[in-house]
């Protein structure tokens, strides 16, 4: 059995990051009275500040999908800004990372608090290298059925794969 949560990587990023480009030297294009040499340095400008500054700080939450089966569970590596960089621009050649059970140490399940009620928003995974992985839920709560079930289900799994009593929740 295998469960998939979140957003899958595509071309998304990089294509709005064009679109954001070249809207943007389109605009100093037409404001600089048709110097074409602005407009193609902002619209560069443009495209570099979204695809390398903006995406890449926001892609662990829209596009972070992971995978959970019997034996593992898999997820895409966004740990450096580098790696971050690489996936908007090789999304196909991007793979998912994948860490067996017998490596993870523990794991918790931060929430947040709103109107006074508290909503998971993703798993941390100890890893026994030393690393912790975060895997977003709140891509999942937004979709329509039954969220929060998957939730459930998912803590619920964890936690008897790992034969852990508890799960320890933090507040973010």
């Amino acid at each position: 059995m295998e469960k998939s949560f979140a957003r899958k990587l595509n071309w998304k990023p990089l294509l709005n990051s064009l679109i954001f480009g070249a809207a943007i030297g389109s605009f100093v294009y037409i404001i600089f009275r048709h110097d074409l040499t602005a407009g193609i340095i902002w619209g560069l400008i443009g495209f570099f500040i979204q695809s390398m500054v903006i995406y890449p700080r926001y892609l662990p939450s829209l596009y972070g999908q992971w995978k959970i089966t019997e034996g593992n569970v898999s997820y895409y590596d966004y740990s450096t800004w580098t790696k971050r960089i690489k996936a908007i621009f090789l999304p196909l050649a991007k793979k998912q990372k994948a860490i067996s059970f017998d490596d993870i140490l523990s794991y918790s399940l931060v929430v947040t608090k709103k109107s006074n009620k508290w909503t998971p928003h993703y798993i941390i995974l100890k890893v026994d290298d030393g690393h912790d992985v975060a895997l977003d839920l709140s891509w999942n709560l937004l979709k329509s059925g039954a969220p929060q079930k998957d939730v459930e289900w998912v803590v619920d799994f964890i936690t008897n794969k790992l034969n852990q009593k508890t799960v320890k929740v933090l507040q973010a």
